[in-house]
């Protein structure tokens, strides 16, 4: 007998019969004399009509009042899940992520989880029933709710199964694992068996949608095995995420895309010595680090016989409003100048020692100057080699890559 959390995504509870079909997924675990709890996220797009719902009332709504709402998309699920589990003859009994132990920091929106608090959990299992705990979602000390970000309910899923000492966490969404690149892209994508926990981080935060990258951290750091896997192909066992030691040497294990980037570029004067120490910039990432802002392709250009330096990067599209209200609120003295690209996608090549094996970061050169598809920024590091380019050849870049690279194959 194993103790196992199961987390259902949206899709995978998009209506009442994927619920049924999802229950009928716990329930069969149950059956077979396996220990589970259940995370559940909101029912297919609801938490982006639960947005447009408060930007009816606001453009803005207060990042408070909106975590209240949003939460109410999940608990909606649970409760769903909970009455079809019962429905098939398991006991099972629903739980907030407040109600469950989720205990966070006090960032609306994008909170991080601190503590899992797992007793009232263990009671219910220990009692013989199901714990279907609403994903995405948590309470701070002061007894505030707030929610994880997007993909949160990942997160919950593995953050829980770490707390009660869960021996997996299976991922269920609508795709039967993870893919050296999106199938809906790429044809001849292939799935991968296994992949390294590092290796995973990379396509979660590059783009790949079926697992997100703070949930792998926390996996990596409790050394919890994940499955990810369908929801509608319960008896395959999809992909699993584990230790590099389990993972065979692809030569490059995908390429992935990510449209949602935008890239900042900011000119500023340099007409004070003590200026050219960087103390804007310093401040400025400060700043994106407080709000949980990534900005992952960064290059500065400086020339000591000019006084101008230019900064670029690049941010998700969702932060845009708050990278331009910091930059705009920087004591800069002299002229400074911002300009912002959203017609930009970002091509990501997932590898291991990257750093040692330059022929692979050539050949991609070479494949995408054969369809003279232009290249305006790169980034490289061990594990990941990324490109920006006008999104205009951003799916046709993908499938040059992936052909060219043939991602999967081993060493």
């Amino acid at each position: 007998m194993a103790k196992i959390v199961q987390k259902f995504g949206g899709t995978s509870v998009a209506d009442i019969n994927c619920v049924r079909q999802a229950a009928q997924v716990v329930v069969n675990a149950a059956n077979q004399g396996d220990e589970v709890l259940t995370v559940v996220s909101a029912m297919g797009n609801t938490t982006d009509q639960l947005i447009a719902l408060a930007q009816t009332i606001t453009p803005a709504p207060s990042a408070r009042e909106l975590d209240m709402l949003l939460a109410t998309g999940e608990q909606q699920s649970v409760a769903l899940m909970t009455m079809a589990i019962q429905q098939l003859g398991q006991q099972a009994r629903s739980f907030t992520g407040a109600q469950a132990g989720i205990m966070t920091e006090s960032r609306h929106g994008s909170a991080k989880i601190e503590e899992v608090r797992p007793d009232q959990l263990q009671a219910c299992m220990n009692r013989g029933e199901i714990p279907v705990v609403a994903g995405f979602q948590g309470i701070t000390a002061s007894h505030e709710l707030t929610t994880l970000g997007r993909g949160g309910s990942d997160t919950s899923a593995v953050a829980i199964a770490t707390a009660i000492g869960a021996d997996r966490c299976d991922i269920y969404t609508d795709v039967d694992g993870v893919y050296t690149s999106d199938p809906n892209l790429v044809g001849e994508a292939s799935r991968l068996a296994t992949i390294s926990y590092e290796e995973m981080f990379e396509m979660a935060s590059t783009g790949a949608q079926v697992m997100n990258d703070r949930a792998v951290v926390l996996a990596r750091e409790g050394q919890l095995p994940v499955r990810v896997r369908s929801t509608f192909k319960p008896e395959d066992e999809g992909t699993l995420v584990t230790s590099e030691h389990g993972v065979p040497d692809y030569s490059v294990c995908g390429v992935t895309l990510d449209t949602n980037q935008i890239c900042f570029s900011w000119q500023m004067a340099v007409t004070h010595e003590q200026e050219k120490k960087l103390d804007s910039i310093a401040s400025l990432f400060l700043r994106l680090n407080e709000l949980n802002i990534t900005a992952d392709m960064i290059m500065l250009l400086a020339r000591e016989d000019e006084p101008v330096q230019e900064l670029v990067f690049t941010v998700d599209k969702s932060a845009r409003t708050k990278v331009q209200s910091i930059i705009q609120s920087s004591k800069i003295t002299g002229e400074s100048k911002v300009s912002i690209d959203d017609r930009l996608a970002r091509v990501s090549v997932i590898s291991r020692r990257l750093n040692h094996r330059p022929e692979i970061v050539a050949s991609v050169f070479d494949a995408l100057n054969q369809v003279d598809i232009p290249v305006q920024m790169v980034a490289t590091s061990d594990m990941r080699f990324s490109l920006l380019i006008p999104k205009t050849h951003a799916e046709r870049a993908v499938r040059t890559i992936h052909s060219h690279c043939n991602p999967g194959a081993l060493y």
